[in-house]
């Protein structure tokens, strides 16, 4: 069943693969110059604002991985003669599903640790650099750390359970779209309340904390007293809490594929 899965779908594993392999490439020589350069925030502007319509890259697995998966067995009509064989339906989807699944998160992981390792070359005490931040910019905290390999888990099994439960893979592909782009803004939007922020007081005549300001708390003349203040060490924290609240919603769409499959022939 592994090798089968993989012929049928090598395509997609494979533009991928070329896909990181690229990707990576640029980093690194994007990465190297920027390491010798006196001015590297050009560098890092001139490659992230390509860089930055990655982030979409789970919607791209959902339709190019996911969506067809299921969908497009129906649509051939081969789901009569592979779930009338010696494998059941159940082994059949476990099998693609999760052979699928552990390679998609590789590959998220995978970017993720690309893109992670090419922002280390943009220290914050570079000077006009300072503003590259993987916890303050929400595009570079979704492609950093680990969120990336959740999130191209989650892009894939939304897929899967929408071609399962449609049956048509072009209708799969827009409730995958609409779906993933939805909860994408949905996150971002919501993402401070992952965790309650510190309470910092400030000190007359001081600069203010670093990180992200939630509130601010002002005494009964109005002036500024203390910050509620979401600080860079939050970073790893949010990390793992996106990525369980993702592979939560991906193992609860797994269930719903398996229930579609196996209440329709």
């Amino acid at each position: 069943m592994f090798w089968l899965t993989y012929r049928q779908h090598r395509a997609q594993l494979l533009i991928t693969a070329g896909a990181l392999v690229l990707i990576g490439i640029l980093l690194l020589v994007n990465g190297t110059a920027a390491a010798g350069s006196p001015d590297p925030a050009n560098l890092f502007e001139d490659l992230y604002a390509y860089l930055s319509w990655l982030q979409v890259a789970p919607v791209a697995i959902g339709i190019f991985w996911g969506a067809p998966l299921v969908a497009a067995e129906y649509e051939r009509g081969t789901t009569k003669l592979a779930w009338t064989q010696s494998i059941s339906r159940f082994r059949w989807l476990g099998v693609k599903l999760g052979f699928l699944a552990v390679l998609a998160t590789l590959g998220g992981l995978a970017f993720g640790t690309m893109t992670q390792r090419w922002l280390e070359v943009f220290p914050a005490d570079r000077g006009d650099t300072s503003f590259i931040s993987r916890f303050d910019n929400p595009v570079l905290f979704a492609m950093t750390g680990v969120a990336p390999g959740a999130w191209w888990l989650f892009g894939f099994v939304l897929g899967t359970a929408a071609g399962a439960l449609i049956r048509k893979t072009l209708p799969a592909i827009a409730v995958t779209i609409v779906v993933a782009v939805g909860l994408m803004i949905g996150l971002s939007n919501v993402r401070d309340l992952y965790a309650e922020p510190k309470l910092i007081a400030l000190n007359f005549g001081r600069d203010g904390p670093g990180g992200r300001v939630v509130e601010t708390i002002t005494d009964a003349t109005g002036e500024v007293t203390a910050l509620k203040v979401l600080t860079p060490d939050f970073y790893w924290r949010f990390q793992w809490t996106e990525a369980a609240i993702l592979g939560g919603a991906a193992l609860l769409l797994a269930v719903a594929a398996t229930f579609a499959i196996r209440r329709r022939s």
